[in-house]
């Protein structure tokens, strides 16, 4: 009721967008078992004059059509479960082609590569019915040539391990880990079910500065607290994060130890108008499964820098497929804390129909980074792009090409990428 007297009265915030899916299959029934005194008739009670008869002639049908090929199989996990645990087994790899220009003027030609941008082992499962846990490793664009022409080998890294316990249900889940904190809606969605080849560039772009390696993803470690309230109308993340850590103090002053300032604290809203999301990721797409329109906000912060975000999502069953879009607006400034990050806002969208037969749909992307005091070395830019994304086993198995036209200034070249990714995720 509440969330129905919220929309009577709400204005659409956007035009919705696509999500095929494929529709399930019904349980097979198994054939019932035939009386023992039907299986067979003895050859005695055939009469000599039942045997003279003629078998009368069962009219064929002229032209027998072939049977429709079979839907494909709905995917299982790969899972082993006893009473009181289970343990869930997944694999995500993302082969990847990639041409992209420079911002050099005088580079005219583009860099091409082959390599894999995302190769996961996942792990998750339960414990007494209470407790969830969650581990995948990474291997980041194996293999994907730099600058300097030599390919990436960054090494296996853990790129998230946490735990979840259910204290209250859905009403109160406590994550305790390394994992993503509450920032933008883009921010907390899960690599897997992206509806674009990739999270938006500005995502992640500020994460810098509490990553743990060469290629940050945007996790921390720490504990957080979620759930949801009023039948799933409003979704709660709070969290407390190792953030960045203080250096040793200067030689004069001997008493103060290092790491010795206050965690990281993000914090995240969202108004679920129709279905709420459930998980710890959100989708990019629901592929046309649930039915979402939400209004997101967060705040991120330690010490002097700061970080804030607002989002709309929407991912509707419309007509022969799905239509999804979202917008992330974000805001960022390392201020006398992170030097390196300087004051800026981004605006971030997406939108794309899904047809559910064949399932396929075209999406389109906008990007704009806009720099209080832009320079050479960080410049304001803009990116639109747009491309195909072919869906025959949903998230399972899908192939998405694009293409995206990158404008950075000032006194910097514009310059086109292109990429074409297949996904092939099960867990």
């Amino acid at each position: 009721m509440v969330r129905r007297r919220l929309l009577s009265g709400a204005v659409p915030l956007f035009v919705v967008f696509v999500a095929s899916g494929v529709a399930a299959q019904p349980a097979e029934t198994p054939p019932e078992a035939t009386p023992p005194e039907t299986r067979e008739a003895p050859v005695a009670e055939f009469s000599a004059a039942t045997a003279a008869q003629p078998t009368p002639e069962v009219p064929q049908p002229a032209d027998t059509p072939a049977p429709a090929p079979a839907a494909p199989a709905k995917f299982s996990p790969l899972k082993v479960e006893s009473p009181t645990a289970s343990l869930k087994l997944g694999l995500l790899a993302q082969p990847q082609y990639e041409a992209v220009g420079s911002a050099n003027p005088a580079i005219r030609s583009m860099s091409q590569n082959l390599f894999l941008r995302r190769i996961r082992f996942l792990v998750g499962g339960t414990l007494f019915d209470d407790f969830e846990y969650f581990f995948e490793t990474d291997f980041a664009d194996l293999l994907k040539a730099g600058p300097d022409g030599v390919k990436n080998t960054p090494g296996m890294n853990v790129q998230d391990a946490f735990v979840t316990w259910k204290a209250a249900g859905d009403l109160l889940k406590i994550d305790v880990g390394y994992l993503l904190p509450p920032l933008a809606h883009n921010a907390v969605q899960g690599a897997t079910t992206l509806l674009s080849w990739d999270y938006f560039t500005n995502s992640f772009r500020h994460s810098n500065a509490f990553s743990t390696s060469a290629n940050p993803v945007g996790r921390d470690t720490g504990v957080q607290l979620r759930g949801l309230l009023l039948d799933g109308l409003l979704e709660y993340r709070v969290g407390a994060f190792q953030g960045r850590r203080s250096p040793p103090a200067p030689a004069d002053i001997p008493t103060l130890a290092p790491s010795r300032n206050m965690f990281r604290i993000a914090a995240r809203l969202q108004l679920n108008l129709l279905d709420a999301e459930t998980g710890f990721f959100y989708a990019g797409t629901y592929l046309g499964a649930k039915r979402i329109l939400s209004l997101g906000a967060a705040y991120d912060f330690q010490d002097s820098y700061e970080y804030w975000a607002a989002d709309a999502f929407l991912d509707l069953p419309i007509g022969p497929g799905t239509l999804t879009a979202q917008v992330n607006v974000a805001g960022w400034n390392g201020a006398d804390w992170i030097p390196g990050l300087p004051d800026q806002t981004a605006l971030m969208a997406e939108a794309g129909y899904t047809f559910q037969s064949p399932a396929f749909g075209p999406i389109v992307r906008f990007e704009n980074r806009d720099l209080k005091q832009e320079s050479v070395m960080t410049p304001d830019e803009r990116r639109l792009g747009g491309g195909i994304a072919l869906w025959p086993y949903g998230h399972n198995v899908n192939l998405k090409a694009f293409y995206t036209r990158v404008e950075p200034t000032p006194d910097l070249a514009s310059y086109d990428q292109f990429n074409v990714q297949l996904q092939f995720f099960f867990f």
